[in-house]
């Protein structure tokens, strides 16, 4: 009697456990299509608010509330606008995103800084077009959105890597980036990593794999890979 009793409690602890594992399980997933739903009309926000004064106003509601995703949408929006006298609030809507982790904003910034369109200092300044190229806070931002998961960040992180800007060239770890971010579907990496396995730049050359790189850009519009392509 007294095993059955055993048997009966270590039954009931087991239902009880795999009860609780599905309901964290479900609310996980419950989680997860709430996030993906509020990126999508974080998105839709975004795209509408250089016509759309509702969606603009949407977008700024969110962004005051301190929702960093909704800051770095509402940043990028006003930045891509044409109305000049809204990019420095861009800018700083961008910094705040940035400054509460948003990896979004730091791609963003990196690339203002990489191109010489804003200081990406995060300092509070205002950014302006003509500015000169920022290495040290491309890297900073590129590092920290890349390590993030933001692909786009991978692939400036191999420029970077490959380039110097700053700090000595290493083809080794510019590699590795360009990897990451073509294996996410970057057409501009593919056809990087392509150049790398055909020179033998940071990997072992390898023709067979540059090939196989150059078509999958190709396949997605890159025109330099068509190009290599056609040499070959």
């Amino acid at each position: 009697m007294a095993a059955r009793h055993d048997q009966r409690r270590l039954l009931a602890a087991v239902l009880v456990a795999v009860a609780v594992a599905a309901g964290c399980v479900g609310g996980a997933s419950v989680w997860r299509e709430h996030a993906a739903a509020r990126r999508l009309q974080l998105a839709h926000w975004q795209a509408l608010a250089g016509a759309d004064r509702q969606a603009l106003a949407a977008l700024r509601g969110a962004a005051r509330e301190g929702e960093a995703a909704a800051q770095a949408a509402l940043g990028e929006a006003l930045l891509a606008g044409s109305d000049d006298t809204l990019h420095a609030e861009g800018s700083r809507w961008l910094r705040q995103a940035a400054e509460a982790g948003d990896a979004r904003a730091h791609f963003l910034l990196g690339k203002a800084a990489f191109s010489g369109n804003g200081d990406g200092s995060g300092d509070g300044s205002e950014a302006g077009h003509g500015a000169a190229p920022d290495a040290a806070a491309a890297w900073h931002h590129f590092e920290l959105a890349a390590a993030s998961g933001d692909s786009g960040a991978a692939y400036y992180l191999g420029l970077l890597y490959r380039g110097g800007y700053g700090r000595a060239p290493d083809a080794a770890i510019a590699a590795r980036w360009f990897e990451v971010a073509a294996d996410a579907g970057i057409a501009p990496a593919m056809f990087m990593l392509a150049n790398a396995y055909r020179d033998g730049a940071g990997v072992a050359r390898n023709e067979r794999r540059a090939l196989a790189w150059y078509e999958e850009a190709a396949r997605r519009g890159h025109a330099a890979a068509v190009r290599a392509l056609a040499r070959r």
